[in-house]
């Protein structure tokens, strides 16, 4: 009866172990199953990192933003540019190399070395900048022509901040550009377009020898172009103004001599502060002679004089006044003496309305605005090469040319 009990004592035991062996067994599988999973769901974790890094770094270069969000002025990004670029770290290690030369030899030589480099790197690092820029810019004239069809920019300089966006995050992720400030607004990229493309690209448009110069881009280019003087044209008619000039009066009806007006133009408090410092300046000199100090008054005096007495200063009138300009003169039915006279008074008018000119007495008469025409316009037609001081207006050649056909119409008549 023992032996019996023992037996099945030992046959439970048994059982007991197996059941802990499966168990245990389970268990470890169970593990193995977890660690598995966790692996696979750790994998799918590291995808959907990868995936949304990708979409992250997709993301930066729509999060750069134009650098007058960033910087106070024109004058600190300018600055950041410079110290970011190679030239003045050369320019740097140069100078303290000869600062670092002069402790060491106490020789006078380095001191004046030192002293005109420092000189001469203040002058030329800012033009360096801008002309590595310029070059920077015209190795992409595909990837701009792109951007301009894309977007569809007008003459104003609001439509150029979202190209300025993607070309500034394009030259800095493809690290064609040092910094993702290239560009400083809207207004600087539209510039770039018009000195790098608009206006080399139409005075060369008529002479294939010279468009091989703009290489694989010119189908872009001149496609870019179709789409930019399509919006120009859109704007044209919505820009146009009706000024009523009938009380208007000509400075030649209130002044009884032109020199007059000249005069009241010239002494302004502006112009008498400018006189008073080249006068204090010219006196301040004691070493040179009266008649040097006379003929220097002099001088200044008469630029002065025949800036104003010529109006030969446009290049301050904004695209929109210029337009007004053209279509004033397109319209006016009688280009004659009195139709210069009627321009003359619509311009005055609208130039003062617009705050672009502080009274009504742009022009004079009939005659100055003719000439200003004539100097600020049709000269632009017979231009052969681009300026980086004076716009061409490439976009309203069109309307200069109907401008003037229409004046010569009248004059024939």
């Amino acid at each position: 009866m023992r032996a019996l009990l023992l037996f099945f004592s030992w046959q439970e035991k048994t059982s007991f172990r197996l059941y802990l062996r499966q168990l245990q067994g389970g268990r470890k599988l169970e593990k193995q199953i977890s660690r598995t999973l966790i692996i696979i769901n750790m994998k799918d974790t590291e995808i959907e990192d990868e995936e949304k890094l990708l979409s992250s770094e997709q993301v930066a270069s729509y999060r750069i933003v134009l650098p007058k969000k960033v910087f106070r002025n024109r004058f600190t990004w300018s600055c950041y540019e410079i110290y970011r670029s190679l030239t003045f770290r050369i320019w740097l290690l140069l100078w303290l190399s000869l600062i670092a030369w002069w402790e060491i030899s106490a020789v006078w030589i380095y001191p004046f070395i030192a002293f005109v480099l420092l000189f001469l790197g203040v002058i030329s690092l800012p033009a360096i900048q801008i002309s590595c820029g310029k070059c920077a810019i015209s190795k992409q004239l595909i990837q701009f022509s792109k951007e301009i069809i894309e977007n569809t920019p007008g003459t104003h300089a609001d439509d150029w901040d979202a190209i300025a966006v993607n070309l500034n995050s394009y030259m800095y992720e493809n690290k064609l550009w040092k910094t993702e400030y290239l560009f400083f607004d809207g207004s600087h990229c539209q510039e770039a377009f018009r000195t790098t493309i608009l206006e080399p690209f139409s005075l060369k448009k008529d002479d294939d020898a010279k468009l091989k110069s703009f290489g694989d881009s010119v189908p872009y280019i001149e496609k870019a172009l179709e789409f930019y003087f399509a919006e120009v044209n859109k704007e044209w008619e919505p820009s146009l103004s009706t000024t009523n000039s009938t009380d208007a009066q000509l400075p030649r009806e209130i002044y009884r001599f032109k020199l007059t007006w000249v005069f009241k133009r010239i002494f302004r408090l502006r112009s008498l502060l400018l006189a008073l410092f080249h006068s204090v300046f010219i006196f301040a000199k004691w070493n040179w002679g009266l008649l040097f100090r006379v003929l220097y008054l002099g001088g200044i005096f008469f630029i002065m004089v025949m800036q104003d007495f010529q109006n030969m200063v446009g290049a301050w009138m904004k695209m929109e006044h210029k337009k007004q300009f053209l279509s004033t003169i397109i319209n006016e039915q009688d280009i004659g003496a009195k139709g210069w006279d009627k321009i003359a008074k619509i311009m005055n008018r609208y130039l003062f309305e617009q705050k672009a000119w502080r009274n009504e007495e742009y022009f004079f008469d009939g005659i100055d605005c003719q000439r200003f025409f004539e100097g600020n316009f049709v000269s632009l037609l017979s231009c052969k090469k681009t300026s980086s001081n004076v716009s061409l207006d490439v976009e309203l050649w069109p309307y200069i040319r109907q401008a003037q056909s229409s004046c010569s119409d009248e004059h024939l008549v």
